[in-house]
This record gives C-alpha cells, sequence and structure tokens, in this order.
C-alpha cells in the first residue's frame, strides 16, 4: 500500500510516518510510485502507536522493537528445526 493508504490505516499523521521511517522503526519498499508499505508495516505501526500510548518513550521503542523482532527470529529457528527433526525421524522411520 502506498503512503497515503498506509496513514489512514495505522491512524497515524504524516509527521509520525516521516519519523518512524528516519528511525528505521518502518522500512517500506522503495518503487517507482514511492514508498510501499506492507501488511507487516501496517502491524508493526500499529505496535509503535500502542507503545507509545502506554508511554514508552521514543529511546524505549526501538530496544522493544528489537527485543520482538529477535523473539520472532527466534520462533523462525526454532520452527524450521522442528521441521527438520520431524523429516530426520520420517526418514529414519521409513528405512
Amino acid at each position: 500500500m502506498l503512503s497515503r493508504t498506509f496513514i489512514l490505516q495505522a491512524r497515524i499523521d504524516a509527521e509520525d510516518l516521516e519519523s518512524w521511517c528516519a528511525e528505521g522503526w518502518l522500512l517500506p519498499c522503495e518503487t517507482e510510485s514511492g514508498r510501499e508499505f506492507s501488511d507487516v508495516d501496517l502491524a508493526r505501526a500499529h505496535f509503535i502507536r500502542d507503545l507509545l500510548a502506554l508511554g514508552v518513550n521514543r529511546e524505549g521503542v526501538p530496544i522493544v522493537l528489537d527485543l520482538v523482532d529477535q523473539i520472532h527470529g527466534l520462533r523462525r529457528v526454532a520452527r524450521d528445526l522442528l521441521d527438520t527433526v520431524k523429516a530426520l525421524q520420517r526418514e529414519r522411520d521409513s528405512e
């Protein structure tokens, strides 16, 4: 989605969008028609907005975002590891 649609769906203003992109909190894809935001970007914007509303200061937001990103990364690694273990078990059982 393009910036205008994103701003409406995220329920933020253009200034916040620019600031959050400059801070690296949101990482839209650059296209010929401008910046394009994904559904993940939208969920992240809602999360940032909620963090700020809960009283997390601007210095704390990147720390929380980094921790959440690490958790998602670990979940992905754990899922891949589990899939590998299951595949090895199937292979062993079929021998």
